[in-house]
């Protein structure tokens, strides 16, 4: 795809150690989406030096930036905006979604409580609690927070260069994602939404959205029906065949759903001792956090649609069973 240039940039996380970010070239300017992320350490200045030379490989100066486009505002695609921003006078484009994580940004204390409060009700001892929730604070890993310019909703386009992209809201993986679709080509920029060896994570935050897990299946069905045939992901190597990878990984999920319902089959569990069953009992601190957030996603889904049930313990905490179906199809 002449005038796309995808850039590869650091993260500094063991097992996730690259992000990319696209580069749209313009015979006037550029747009760039995604802009990696704000390292916690001063080497290469917090990253910003490695994202201006992947810039100028593609002879593009920072002050030739005149938009910036975030596909969500996850630290590794959006932790370098301000900065991108204040350096370049670029105009700033993000999903109306993304101001949910911004006021986590600002206020990161406010959904660490709810996070406790949430993992305390579902079976997570207090001690435990405290240490998956330790390293939720991710504001050392952007710039700043800084609102767009321009508010998305999905639907709009972005001409840059000699095509013209269709913004897709795709939440599920973030409420604020969002991918480039370039019709012509069957050309997607899919952000983290489709990706080539990992299924994105899911993660259940109260206060967000309801089914995170449902939003995020309707919107691989978005993607499937475009059929693209070429993706170019938030991390990996490029791919074709995106409708087959939506299929791939909605069948994954599919799974998931099935084990779990395995699970509490013969009495109810917590989302906790769910957990321990789906994902196993050796997980690091940050694995468990990841993999409480994925079974509540899931448990969240099959409740919406009465597949289980919620029940309060005499302790207060809460476990799930299946649901009645002879009582729910009587209306009981």
């Amino acid at each position: 795809m002449p005038g796309v240039f995808r850039l590869v940039l650091p993260l500094p996380f063991p097992g996730l150690d690259r992000v990319n970010a696209y580069l749209l070239t313009e015979p006037d300017g550029a747009t760039l989406v995604d802009c990696g992320i704000f390292a916690p350490s001063e080497e290469d200045d917090h990253g910003w030096d490695a994202l201006v030379r992947s810039l100028e490989v593609c002879d593009v100066a920072v002050e030739d930036v005149s938009r910036l486009v975030i596909t969500h505002t996850h630290i590794d695609h959006y932790g370098m905006a301000a900065r991108m921003v204040e350096r370049s006078g670029c105009e700033l484009w993000m999903h109306k979604a993304a101001k949910f994580d911004l006021g986590f940004y600002r206020n990161p204390q406010d959904t660490i409580a709810r996070l406790r409060k949430t993992f305390a009700e579902h079976g997570v001892g207090p001690t435990e609690v405290q240490e998956l929730t330790a390293f939720e604070d991710w504001s050392p890993f952007i710039s700043g927070v800084v609102d767009a310019g321009t508010w998305l909703e999905g639907g709009e386009e972005i001409a840059a260069g000699s095509r013209t992209w269709q913004v897709i809201h795709t939440p599920g993986h973030s409420s604020s994602h969002i991918c480039l679709w370039a019709p012509e080509e069957r050309a997607l920029l899919s952000g983290d939404h489709l990706l080539a060896a990992i299924t994105p994570h899911i993660d259940f935050r109260r206060g967000e959205t309801d089914d995170p897990l449902g939003e995020f299946l309707a919107s691989l069905d978005k993607i499937e029906a475009l059929d693209p045939a070429l993706v170019l992901p938030g991390h990996g190597r490029p791919f074709d065949d995106g409708g087959g990878r939506a299929r791939v990984i909605a069948r994954h999920h599919d799974r998931r759903l099935g084990s779990i319902l395995q699970v509490i089959r013969h009495e109810p569990r917590s989302a906790d001792e769910i957990t321990d069953e789906i994902f196993g009992t050796t997980l690091l601190n940050f694995q468990r956090r990841l993999a409480l957030g994925e079974a509540l996603a899931h448990l969240v889904y099959l409740m919406e649609r009465g597949e289980i049930e919620r029940i309060e313990r005499e302790d207060g905490t809460f476990a799930f069973k299946k649901a009645d179906r002879r009582a729910r199809d009587r209306g009981d």
